[in-house]
C-alpha cells in the first residue's frame, strides 16, 4: 500500500530496546500529529514500561523515517491465537496513535499484517478511531460496551458546580473543607510547570500502598519494576507538559493525591489515593472537585475521561457526563471466518468464567466490587 503515493508503507513489531529507542522520536512526532489523542498510550508513558516490563512489543506502521501507526500490544498468555493492546495497571485502553494525514494507510497496514485476531479494549465509541475502524474491510466484532464517568469542560467551574449540585450538597462540601481547616493548615495544591514531580509521585505511591490496594497487593509500589517504570514515565510526561498533579495537604502532610495525563484537547484522570484516616471528610471527593476547578481554569482541554469502572460510586456522583466505550475484536479477512468466530467464542467464555470466579471470590471474602 502507498500513502501519499510516494513511499512504501511497512508494518512491523518492535521489542528490542535499541529498536524502541530508535523509533521514539518518530513516535513522539506521531502523537503530536495524531488523528485523535491517545494519552494512555502516550510514548512518554509507555516507553519506560516497554523497557522495564516483559512480554510486550510496539506495533508500528512505518513510512520512511515517519510512523503512521503505533500501539503497544501483547500476545495473550493462555490463548496464543489472540493479541490484545497491552494491558497494565497504567495502560488500559486500545486507542492507537494514527497519522491524521494518512489514517487509512496506517490502520489498514496494521490490520493486514496481523497473523492472529487482536482485542482492543475500551475504544471510545464514535471517536475518530472508532469511525475509521468501521470503514475497514476486515472482521470486526464488539464483545462488550459500557459507559463511564467523564467531564465536558464547557463554561465555567462555578456554572458547572451550580448546575451539577444542589445548594445543600454544595454546602456539605464546604462544611467538609472547613472541618479539615479547623484541624490545621489545609491546602489544595497543584504541580507547577517545571517543578520536580518526584515528591508528588512519592506521595501517590505511599498513600496507595497504605490503603486498600496495598492490602490487596495491587498497589503500584508492590511491583518494583512497575514502580520504577512509573516514576520514569512521570518524569517524561512532566517534561513533555503532559502531566498534571493535584493534592490536598494538612499541615504539610499529603492526605489525598491524584494525577491526569493530557494529550491534545483531552485528559485522562488516572490514579487517586487518600489517607484513610481522613475518610470521614471525603478527601477523595474534595480532591476531585479541586482538580475539576483546575481543569476548568486550563485552556485547551475540552474533555476528561475518568478511566473509572462503570457505576463507580464516587466519580459518577460528581462527573455527570458519560463516555461510551467498547471492547472490540478485529482480524484481517486473510484469517478465516471460522477461526475468527472460534476465537471470539473462546474469549466470551473466558470472560463469563472470570466474572463468576471473581464474584464468588468477592462473596467469600465479603468484598464489594471496586
Amino acid at each position: 500500500m502507498l500513502a501519499g503515493n510516494w513511499r512504501m508503507v511497512t508494518a512491523i513489531n518492535l521489542r528490542e530496546s535499541a529498536d524502541l529507542d530508535a523509533v521514539l522520536p518518530a513516535w513522539k512526532r506521531l502523537a503530536d500529529h495524531s488523528l485523535g489523542p491517545a494519552g494512555l498510550n502516550a510514548p512518554e508513558l509507555v516507553m519506560p514500561l516497554l523497557r522495564g516490563l516483559p512480554g510486550a512489543e510496539l506495533a508500528v506502521v512505518k513510512q520512511g523515517n515517519d510512523l503512521l501507526f503505533a500501539l503497544p500490544i501483547k500476545k495473550r498468555r493462555f490463548m496464543p491465537g489472540l493479541f490484545t493492546n497491552w494491558m497494565t495497571p497504567l495502560t488500559i485502553m486500545g486507542e492507537p496513535h494514527l497519522d491524521r494525514e494518512f489514517p487509512e494507510a496506517g490502520l489498514t497496514s496494521f490490520i493486514n499484517n496481523l497473523k492472529s485476531p487482536i482485542l482492543l479494549h475500551s475504544l471510545k465509541v464514535n471517536g475518530s478511531f472508532w469511525n475509521l475502524l468501521a470503514r475497514q474491510d476486515a472482521q470486526v466484532s464488539i464483545l462488550s460496551s459500557w459507559q463511564r464517568a467523564a467531564l465536558s469542560l464547557t463554561g465555567t467551574y462555578e456554572t458547572w458546580a451550580e448546575s451539577n449540585f444542589g445548594a445543600k450538597r454544595r454546602k456539605e462540601y464546604r462544611r467538609l473543607a472547613n472541618r479539615l481547616s479547623e484541624m490545621g493548615r489545609f491546602e489544595s495544591l497543584n504541580l507547577e510547570v517545571g517543578r520536580d514531580c518526584s515528591p508528588w509521585v512519592d506521595d501517590l505511591l505511599a498513600l496507595e500502598a497504605a490503603g486498600w490496594k496495598g492490602r490487596r497487593g495491587t498497589a503500584i509500589a508492590k511491583d518494583a519494576a512497575l514502580q520504577a517504570a512509573f516514576r520514569e514515565s512521570c518524569q517524561f510526561l512532566a517534561a513533555a507538559g503532559k502531566l498534571r498533579f493535584w493534592k490536598l495537604a494538612l499541615d504539610g502532610k499529603t492526605i489525598a493525591v491524584t494525577y491526569a495525563i493530557v494529550e491534545g484537547n483531552q485528559a485522562w484522570l488516572h490514579k487517586i489515593a487518600y489517607d484513610e484516616a481522613y475518610a470521614k471528610f471525603s478527601p477523595g471527593v474534595l480532591l476531585v472537585l479541586y482538580a475539576t476547578e483546575r481543569l476548568f481554569a486550563e485552556n485547551g482541554i475540552a474533555f476528561v475521561d475518568s478511566c473509572a469502572i462503570p457505576g463507580h460510586p464516587m466519580i459518577e456522583n460528581i462527573w455527570r457526563d458519560r463516555i461510551k466505550v467498547s471492547d472490540v475484536m478485529i482480524a484481517p479477512n486473510s484469517i478465516g471466518v471460522k477461526r475468527f468466530a472460534f476465537t471470539l467464542k473462546v474469549e466470551k467464555m473466558r470472560r463469563a468464567a472470570r466474572v463468576l470466579a471473581r464474584d464468588a471470590y468477592n462473596a467469600l471474602r465479603g468484598r464489594k466490587r471496586s
